[in-house]
């Protein structure tokens, strides 16, 4: 019993002694922390309440209309039709089982966006996902914003940051739907967080986290990153101050090779879609030229960065939704007689003119401001590579459409600040800069400025009457095959979750062997919607494996248009068709198995005899 009592009291004693120093440490740990937080709140609690209530106030009401409207499963942005589709299967696996768009679209997606998605449909519905996911990211994106404009210009300054993203339509235009570009913009203001801080591994990381996410926002930072450590002075390296030039030269190499690591799964698997097509391949493959899929944006000839810029600024002061101010949103809309410009332009003109001096007293001022600014250095330098390389450093105008936008609403209450502390006596500095910015965001925002539109980019809204065609499909087995026209396509894998054959959506000529198939399949849609026996129907059944085919009557009336090369196939086939007679209308007794007005739905299994 002693010998027992002994070893009873030998491993209490050995647990104090393994346990409490391993105890105390995190005790003190937990404790700096919770004083930390307990700071925090102390100093920016009414601050944050204050600014929380204020934005609440004004967009909310038509915030929690556009969550309510989003929330209809009918009720959706575009480009969630391609995107978002490919993981229902992990959130039902008999779906899309031998879909040809589903592996291509997965391995074009970066890895965190498609891990993301991946894991997350083991729980949810991805198109669930995908309507929640933007909400997310647009409160990740006003509060990183704010957190740097009150660093750069007070509590006014963020206030009026935050109601420049809430106010305009730039940026839930692009987080709209929960795709990879919604990462853009939170990416880029955390960017602008650590430049504003001064702090180059946490830019480091937000790069590499980027790049997995929305490699454009993570290239802008990048180079962001390697301009700060290897151009600017010391003094305005923050944290990185006392570092070497290896130390600092090391940073950046590990940043780029962790980036190129995450990168190169996405790059090697669209290589098996074969080669990327440039703009030399523009004879043989008109899909990506003048007449093509992609609109003047995303083709060359690319626009300078300044002029794309500006038109940047402008779509950020469109107004969208009812306006803060009515009377002088009306007022700046009024045009002079003479000159045609209305009081509108000449505010922008005035905002531009005071961005392009208060940038140089923000530059001047401390290195806060001149890091911040090399936002803009960044995506001019991505800018400018991108054009010659396009489409290998992706399209020049990602380098606008994002970090354009963040540098504005951080730069317009920066400048009015430093406008402010330069026109005032040195005793007034400090109240002069809240006026200063007070002015810029009554400038800025009572003109321009809206609430929000509560469907702002919630474009597809499938009415009643469309929804017939859609149960339909859903309710037939989950391995058919739906071809038609690409256009009366676009929402069946999303909403129907069935399997298409081609959409206008999915018909994205990138790689060269993706788009050789495309052509094949457009090819042989063609064929069989203007066909003039049976044959190019059973060939659409037997060597495609399409089973049904959804047919609209009145295109044996007038062809449906199409982008080129394939406009000249299609009046081809249809004028052949009309010398001839088209088999379609021969095969809808025996094959029809939905009908809603001219549109059709064949079961290319009950083909006719000859």
């Amino acid at each position: 019993m002693n010998a027992g009592a002994a070893t009873e009291k030998g491993n209490t004693s050995s647990g104090k002694w393994i346990h409490l120093p391993l105890v105390a440490p995190l005790i003190r740990v937990f404790a700096g922390a919770a004083a930390c937080c307990r700071a925090w709140v102390l100093r920016n609690g009414a601050y944050t309440a204050g600014l929380i209530m204020a934005l609440s106030l004004i967009y909310g009401p038509v915030l929690a209309t556009h969550v309510k409207h989003s929330m209809n499963p009918f009720v959706f942005n575009s480009n969630v039709r391609i995107l978002i589709f490919p993981f229902f299967k992990y959130h039902d696996s008999g779906v899309f089982p031998n879909d040809y768009f589903s592996p291509y679209i997965r391995a074009a997606l970066p890895v965190g966006y498609r891990a993301l998605y991946t894991l997350g449909a083991v729980l949810w519905d991805p198109a669930t996902i995908s309507k929640v996911l933007p909400y997310v990211l647009l409160t990740l994106t006003v509060g990183a914003t704010a957190v740097v404009a009150r660093r750069l210009s007070g509590y006014f300054g963020a206030f009026l940051g935050a109601a420049l993203i809430l106010s305009s339509a730039v940026f839930f235009d692009r987080m709209a739907g929960g795709l990879p570009r919604a990462f853009a913009f939170p990416t880029l203001a955390l960017a602008a967080a650590a430049l504003v801080y001064g702090k180059p591994r946490l830019l480091a990381s937000v790069v590499c986290v980027g790049a997995a996410f929305y490699p454009p926002a993570a290239m802008v930072g990048g180079i962001a990153l390697a301009i700060w450590l290897l151009l600017l002075a010391k003094a305005d390296h923050g944290e990185a101050a006392d570092w070497c030039f290896l130390r600092r030269a090391r940073l950046i190499t590990l940043t780029g090779v962790f980036s190129v690591l995450i990168l190169l799964p996405t790059l090697i698997a669209g290589h098996t879609y074969g080669r990327l097509l440039s703009p030399r391949d523009v004879v043989e493959y008109p899909e990506i030229g003048p007449d093509g899929r992609y609109g003047v944006e995303d083709r060359p000839p690319f626009g300078t960065f300044p002029k794309a810029a500006l038109e940047q600024a402008r779509l950020l002061f469109r107004p969208v939704g009812a306006p803060l101010s009515k009377t002088v949103q009306q007022w700046a809309k009024v045009r002079n007689k003479w000159t045609g410009n209305s009081n509108g332009d000449v505010i922008l003109e005035l905002i531009i003119g005071a961005l392009l001096i208060g940038g140089i007293f923000v530059a001047a001022g401390d290195s806060t401001g001149r890091r911040l600014l090399l936002l803009g250095a960044a995506a001019w330098l991505g800018h400018l590579i991108a054009r010659p390389l396009a489409p290998y450093f992706y399209f020049p105008q990602r380098y606008i459409e994002y970090p354009v936008p963040i540098l504005l609403v951080l730069l317009i209450p920066a400048v009015g600040a430093a406008i402010g502390s330069q026109i005032s006596h040195c005793r007034f500095v400090a109240v002069a800069r809240e006026v200063g910015v007070i002015a810029m965001a009554v400038v800025a925002l009572l003109p321009f400025a809206g609430r929000g539109n509560p469907d702002r980019s919630l474009q597809i809204n499938v009415t009643p009457q469309q929804r017939g065609l859609y149960t339909f499909l859903e309710q037939l087995p989950k391995d058919v095959l739906i071809a038609g026209w690409p256009d009366d396509l676009d929402n069946v894998p999303y909403v129907s979750r069935r399997q298409a054959f081609l959409t206008s959506e999915l018909h994205m000529p990138f790689y060269k062997r993706y788009a050789d198939e495309m052509r094949r399949r457009m090819r042989a849609i063609i064929a069989a919607y203007f066909a003039t026996d049976r044959i190019p129907l059973e060939r659409l059944r037997d060597q495609f494996g399409v089973t049904h085919l959804i047919f609209q009557q009145k295109a044996l009336e007038k062809p449906p248009e199409y982008f080129e090369p394939f406009s000249g196939w299609i009046q081809k086939a249809f004028n052949d068709g009309r010398r001839k007679g088209f088999e379609i209308p021969r095969q809808l007794e025996a094959a029809t198995v939905f009908s809603d007005g001219t549109l059709i739905v064949l079961d290319l299994r009950r083909l006719g005899a000859l």
